[in-house]
């Protein structure tokens, strides 16, 4: 009894100087967000790609890992690796790309020059996701700095292209289907709630993104023509109309067939989550949700129900004053979030199908691209281990997502490693919008919560 007692003392002392060293480096850790994200690694322009590579690179060489740099079709994928001799492998997910900064002007301080203001570094990338990787980077480097043993085999796979789609990454994952496999894994994001609660998340919704055009002239025309010439723009209108019913469901045959019911674990998890209806509405400026949801049917929507929105049509003349013009050409850009057993290559000929059918053989799928949804059972025993970590550092339970309205290339990681996303972010992040920031503390706790998700893994 005595000596147990004393192998834990050790223990507990071994683990406060890793978290001593994460106190005593802060500063350091931030200056190392600071300096990635100042780099503009917008996948969608191809801005910076291989100088934040190199970067990332070179903050994964500096812990001694052993590093490559794959070449891809597109941005390059970053792996490093480091064994330990463990019986357990963690490995983390992150991308060094980010969402473009436009509009410019409705920043409060330039997007690619980092700054701290009230407890907060603002600039793109700090929370989704340059944030969270260089505090997963800093939680391995407290152990190595310290001399501590790592409990766990070590794996980093970073990528390029998250933010369109990952559309190269499966050729990584095809080439290095047993470096992929893990016991457990970090997703890239996480944040807490309007409360400030911690939040996991166990899985994301798949995505079907097309490009819908229609061209009824072979060159913009006056306006008074309007009374005899066809409107590309009304064209692409009445089509957009068409996918959706007035209360949102969306009206393409078929669309729903494959659509699963939450499991029961599922309900019973999603029961005890608060969505915090006041305070989201209150943040986005509405009086109600969609057709006046609440409860128990917000909750379906949010975990389990597909979605239509248009993110953008592009037509005729947009600047400021008038012109009465005719425009020849229309297009718009529309994102479908799909859920479990939802397969975006059916849904796309669907999609063409009802075009096809109601009368709109003229508007034309340009392109598209998807992918299908993931999760992580919430029974997963890495769940509670998470958990325990985050009670640990944060002082209370962590909740449960068993998925993310949101999306990304999860489901290629699905048959090799159970993962669960949290991160340094909260709810007033921003993500995807100006004025993106982080809190300083949340960032300083979510690198002692990797360290302690870590160490809680040699008990697993």
């Amino acid at each position: 009894m005595i000596l147990g007692t004393y192998v834990l003392y050790i223990l507990c002392l071994i683990m406060e100087s890793v978290m001593n060293y994460l106190d005593d480096h802060l500063n350091t850790a931030i200056e190392d967000v600071i300096r990635l994200c100042r780099y503009a690694t917008v996948a969608a322009k191809e801005q910076d790609i291989v100088e934040t590579a190199d970067v990332v690179k070179g903050m994964l060489d500096e812990l001694g890992l052993e590093t490559t740099l794959h070449e891809t079709s597109g941005a390059p994928v970053i792996t490093a690796w480091m064994d330990n001799g463990a019986d357990r492998t963690l490995l983390f997910y992150d991308h060094y790309d980010v969402q473009p900064a436009e509009p410019f002007d409705l920043w409060d301080s330039p997007p690619f020059e980092p700054e701290i203001r009230d407890g907060r570094i603002y600039g793109r990338g700090t929370c989704d996701n340059k944030g969270d990787f260089v505090s997963r980077v800093w939680a391995v480097k407290a152990f190595l700095k310290t001399n501590t043993d790592i409990p766990v085999n070590i794996k980093f796979i970073v990528e390029g292209e998250e933010e369109i789609g990952s559309p190269n990454l499966h050729e990584f994952i095809e080439k290095n289907k047993e470096f992929v496999k893990a016991d457990a894994g970090i997703w890239e994001f996480g944040a807490s709630d309007a409360n400030g609660i911690q939040e996991a998340w166990l899985g994301l919704k798949g995505l079907l993104y097309v490009q819908l055009e229609v061209e009824k002239l072979s060159h913009d025309a006056h306006s008074s023509y309007a009374c005899i010439l066809p409107s590309a723009p009304y064209r692409l209108v009445d089509a957009l109309m068409s996918l959706r019913r007035p209360d949102g469901n969306i009206s393409i045959d078929g669309f729903y067939e494959d659509v699963q019911p939450l499991s029961e674990k599922d309900e019973e998890a999603i029961s005890k989550i608060d969505l915090s209806e006041e305070k989201i509405k209150d943040f986005y400026g509405i009086f109600e949700f969609v057709n006046g949801l609440s409860g128990s049917q917000l909750k379906q929507a949010f975990y389990n129900a597909p979605t239509c929105n248009i993110c953008g049509i592009t037509t005729g003349y947009q600047e400021e004053g008038s012109k009465t013009v005719l425009p020849a050409k229309a297009s718009a850009k529309i994102d479908f979030r799909l859920v479990v057993n939802q397969d975006p290559d059916d849904l796309i000929r669907k999609l063409r199908a009802h075009l096809d059918e109601f009368g709109f053989k003229d508007v034309e799928i340009a392109w598209s691209e998807g992918y299908p949804a993931a999760r992580t059972p919430v029974d997963h025993p890495f769940v509670e281990v998470v958990q325990k970590a985050n009670r640990e550092i944060y002082g209370h339970d962590i909740t449960i997502h068993p998925t993310n309205p949101g999306s990304g290339p999860l489901y290629l990681f699905d048959e090799y490693v159970p993962m669960v996303s949290i991160g340094v972010a909260d709810f007033y992040s921003r993500a995807h919008a100006p004025n993106e920031s982080i809190l300083v503390e949340n960032f300083h706790l979510g690198m002692k919560r990797m360290a302690a998700i870590m160490n809680e893994m040699k008990d697993w």
